[in-house]
């Protein structure tokens, strides 16, 4: 690999390595609520599937929802993390989680057709509230694999340095 691909890729990989961490605690508390028959209604992979079927058919589009935590989050968590309040990993955890979680109870759920904070689901504010901390062990898992994969696995209770913010 020379130039442009050589710097490019430790980031790309840092970014896909920990948003996959991430979205394999994600996808087993998804798999864990649905074993249990916590909150039926509230199937966000299959609502952001629906939502894109009509740009992405088939396989492809079934397959989307679940790039978009390893890939997009993964990839914005990446872009903030030197900016992110706190000097843990579980503090910046808490304010990513936080930030995803206003996003996809605000955004999402009204573009699903579900209102703000999933109101439309006949629920209440449960769906709003489970997502939370559902977001909060997302995150927490993709900060952790994040600073790791950095080379910096003390970063977990210590303070960022100047080397880091440069990211």
């Amino acid at each position: 690999m020379a130039g442009p691909a050589k710097i490019l890729w430790p980031h790309l990989r840092l970014t896909l390595l920990a948003g996959l961490a991430g979205l394999a605690v994600h996808l087993a508390l998804m798999t864990a609520k649905d074993g249990f028959g916590i909150l039926p209604e509230f199937q966000p992979y299959r609502d952001l599937q629906a939502l894109l079927d009509g740009l992405l058919p088939g396989t492809l589009g079934g397959a989307v929802p679940y790039v978009t935590g390893a890939l997009i989050w993964g990839f914005v968590y990446a872009r903030l993390h030197a900016f992110l309040p706190g000097r843990t990993a579980l503090a910046k955890a808490a304010i990513f989680a936080s930030f995803a979680w206003l996003v996809m109870a605000t955004v999402f759920f009204s573009l699903a057709g579900h209102s703000l904070f999933g109101l439309g689901l006949g629920r209440g504010l449960l769906p709003a509230l489970f997502m939370l901390p559902m977001l909060f062990a997302f995150s927490l898992v993709l900060a952790l694999a994040h600073t790791r994969l950095r080379g910096n696995p003390s970063a977990a209770s210590a303070p960022d340095t100047a080397k880091e913010r440069k990211f």
